[in-house]
């Protein structure tokens, strides 16, 4: 089955969904100011439309199972509470491509839609699919905090509160020292980290709320080596195309930021580890993406700007066009502009 083909059944569901898309949170926004949509106070968001930790559990082995071999689930260690942090392993190319979902445990959409790239990647024919598997090793965390997100929390819950976006340099929190051992042994050429939105951003200068924001620097590309920078780059590009191609919806840049304590950020520094010592490489290109985040009403929608940009940089690492991407058009795209929802003081 064609990857196009298979993602155009979801297409309906997007078009149908820009309506409540589109739509403010509340009955009556002010006029003028973005009004949504985002969760307002009152909203209520209903867990068992999504994925719980156990489900993932279920789906992974149901994947690992179907897949003739195609897909291995392991452990990379144990959360705080005692889960298993689980990963899936699809494909045996030279490039290993690191693909990660929820670090934030209340950024909830991005766990199904790994999980169905996942389902994809394992079972089909396509020529597309062949040709990832064959071209990379791809490896999937559905639920990097699988704490965070029983709880429906950013953070960790035990044994402290952390941000574990925050955490791989001081590595207080098992999650990252498991994770950063996966990394180290697995080194990653390219990362993609998959986040929501915690405001009700608009496209800088004008009154368009945003729907998709990328973040091509983690860190001050004065950190990166030129060919750091200029892979971010192309994959930004290459993700910011799949998303426009998905029809409304505006595009922004993350503002500037330069977090050296992120996930991606150390992984492009190259490190250092919990134990202070030098890793021996860096990832080549890591960079994450932003989806608004609006409740069950609009999940198919949701889940698909995370799946088609994803699978278009899946596909151009495989076939090599992302490396022949010129990299140019990055300063074009408009930044993202933070506002509260319902417009006012956050």
């Amino acid at each position: 089955m064609n990857v196009k083909r298979w993602l155009l059944s979801t297409l309906c569901l997007v078009v149908s969904a820009a309506a409540v898309y589109a739509a403010p949170a509340t009955a009556d926004p002010p006029s003028g100011v973005p009004g949504g949509p985002c969760l307002e106070g009152e909203q209520q968001v209903r867990l068992s439309s999504l994925p719980s930790y156990e489900q993932v559990v279920q789906q992974l082995e149901s994947i690992e199972a179907s897949s003739q071999g195609a897909v291995e689930i392991a452990s990379a260690g144990l959360s705080g509470e005692g889960r298993e942090l689980l990963y899936a392993t699809v494909g045996t190319g030279p490039d290993v491509f690191w693909l990660q979902a929820r670090i934030h445990g209340n950024e909830l959409h991005s766990t199904e839609a790994v999980l169905q790239i996942l389902r994809y990647l394992a079972s089909s024919g396509s020529a597309e699919a062949r040709l990832i598997r064959e071209q990379l090793t791809v490896i999937v965390i559905p639920m990097y905090n699988p704490d965070g997100a029983t709880a429906n929390i950013r953070q960790s819950t035990t044994p402290l509160r952390i941000d574990l976006n925050r955490d791989w340099e001081l590595f207080q929190q098992p999650e990252s020292r498991a994770f950063y051992r996966l990394w180290e042994e697995t080194e990653p050429r390219l990362a993609l980290d998959l986040h929501h939105m915690g405001q009700s951003p608009v496209v800088e200068g004008t009154n368009e709320l945003n729907t998709f924001q990328i973040g091509a620097r983690s860190i001050d590309p004065a950190r990166m080596t030129a060919l750091q920078w200029l892979t971010n780059r192309q994959m930004a590009l290459i993700s910011t195309a799949a998303v426009q191609r998905l029809g409304p919806g505006n595009v922004a840049r993350y503002p500037l930021i330069d977090i050296t304590n992120a996930v991606i950020s150390r992984m492009l520094m190259g490190g250092p580890g919990p134990d202070g010592s030098d890793p021996g490489f860096e990832t080549q290109g890591a960079i994450f993406y932003e989806v608004r985040s609006v409740g069950q009403k609009s999940n198919g929608m949701l889940e698909q700007l995370f799946v088609r940009p994803t699978m278009a940089v899946l596909n151009a690492a495989a076939d090599g066009s992302l490396y022949d991407h010129s990299g140019t058009g990055w300063e074009a795209i408009p930044f993202g502009d933070s506002e509260p929802c319902g417009g006012g003081p956050g």
